[in-house]
């Protein structure tokens, strides 16, 4: 596996393992792209300094989301959180911003119009626009 690692978290199995699939496809080998079955393993991925992006399903109203989010960005404020959500709300928008969040995408999202965010969030380059953005493309899932 690459050095480079880009981890997901979400509460629904099924989700995390097809944007794990669809972005290893399109990123290939340059980033390992690995899923944590709960937020506190990610965060135990996260703290070790292993990830260059948490990608994040905060869930209809999990506070353990949540709370991984505030810790990277009190204890890795270097590493982007994207949150990817199908939970989208004006509730949970504000609340991410609150939080710091600077990259949200809500599902359904085709991988060709989610790569080029990534990409932008792995770099820290600016998006015009970039919070929220809301993408309403055909769902790959």
């Amino acid at each position: 596996m690459p050095h480079r690692q880009i981890q997901i978290c979400d509460d629904d199995p099924a989700a995390a393992l097809i944007t794990q699939r669809g972005l290893q496809a399109l990123l290939g080998e340059s980033y390992g792209v690995v899923i944590a079955p709960t937020p506190n393993a990610a965060w135990l991925a996260c703290a070790h300094g292993d990830v260059e992006l948490l990608i994040v399903d905060p869930g209809a109203g999990s506070g353990s989301a949540s709370a991984l989010v505030r810790a990277m960005h009190a204890f890795r404020p270097t590493t982007p959180v994207f949150v990817l959500t199908a939970y989208d709300t004006p509730g949970l928008r504000a609340k991410m911003r609150d939080l710091g969040v600077r990259y949200y995408v809500a599902k359904p999202i085709d991988f060709k119009d989610l790569l080029p965010l990534v990409t932008a969030a792995l770099h820290i380059a600016p998006i015009a626009n970039s919070f929220p953005i809301r993408m309403n493309a055909h769902c790959s899932h």
